[in-house]
C-alpha cells in the first residue's frame, strides 16, 4: 500500500458541486480510475473513450448503485485561470486521446497534461498513479479528501501498490471484450 497524508473529513456532496477534484473510483482496486471534477462536472479518459459532462448527480448515482470505493481529493484552488478555462481545457485534454489502451493512454495521461499546463508539473510519462499523487501532495496541491464506501485512516489515504506491467495487463483484460488490440 501507498499512502499519502491528506487533511481528511466527513463525505459532503453539496462540496463537490465547486472548486476541482480529483476523483478517484475503485480506491483500492489494482489500477483504480482516476478523472477530474470540476464545478460538479466530471470528466475522465476511459477504455470506452471519453466520458465528459458527467453530473456530479450522476455520478454519485453510479457510485451508490455499485458501492464503488471512491475518494474525492480536493485541489489547491489556481491563482489564475477560472474553473470554467480548466473545464473547458481539461476536456480538450481528454479528446486529445481516443480511449484507454495499453502502452499508450491511461485515465491519468490527460490528468498530467491539466497538472502540467495548471500547476507546472512536470509530466513522467512512466509515472504511476501512486508516484503522481505522492508529488502533487509534496508540492501542497491537494488540500483534503473524503471518501463514499472506502475508509480513511486520520489524515491518511491508501492506495495499492502496482507495477507498470500489472496496468498494462488490467487495460489489455479490460478492453479484450470491446477491441481486438
Amino acid at each position: 500500500m501507498v499512502q499519502i497524508e491528506v487533511e481528511t473529513s466527513a463525505f459532503n456532496a453539496a462540496a463537490l458541486n465547486k472548486d476541482s477534484w480529483l476523483v478517484i473510483l475503485h480506491a483500492n482496486r489494482i489500477p483504480p480510475h482516476i478523472g477530474l471534477l470540476i464545478n460538479g462536472n466530471y470528466n475522465s479518459l476511459t477504455i470506452k473513450g471519453h466520458e465528459l459532462n458527467v453530473s456530479i448527480e450522476a455520478l454519485l448515482k453510479t457510485i451508490s448503485q455499485k458501492k464503488i470505493e471512491s475518494v474525492f481529493i480536493n485541489l489547491k484552488k489556481h491563482p489564475v485561470f477560472s474553473l470554467d478555462h480548466q473545464l473547458s481545457m481539461f476536456q480538450e485534454m481528454v479528446k486529445n486521446f481516443d480511449q484507454v489502451k495499453q502502452d499508450h493512454a491511461t485515465c491519468l495521461t490527460p490528468i498530467k497534461l491539466f497538472f502540467q499546463e495548471f500547476y507546472a508539473v512536470t509530466s513522467v510519462n512512466d509515472e504511476l498513479f501512486f508516484d503522481f499523487i505522492k508529488r502533487l501532495n509534496d508540492n501542497s496541491y491537494l488540500q483534503s479528501a473524503s471518501a463514499l464506501n472506502f475508509d480513511l485512516n486520520n489524515n491518511l489515504v491508501e492506495f495499492p501498490f502496482y507495477s507498470t506491467e500489472q496496468l498494462n495487463e488490467q487495460i489489455k483484460a479490460e478492453r479484450s471484450p470491446y477491441y481486438k488490440d
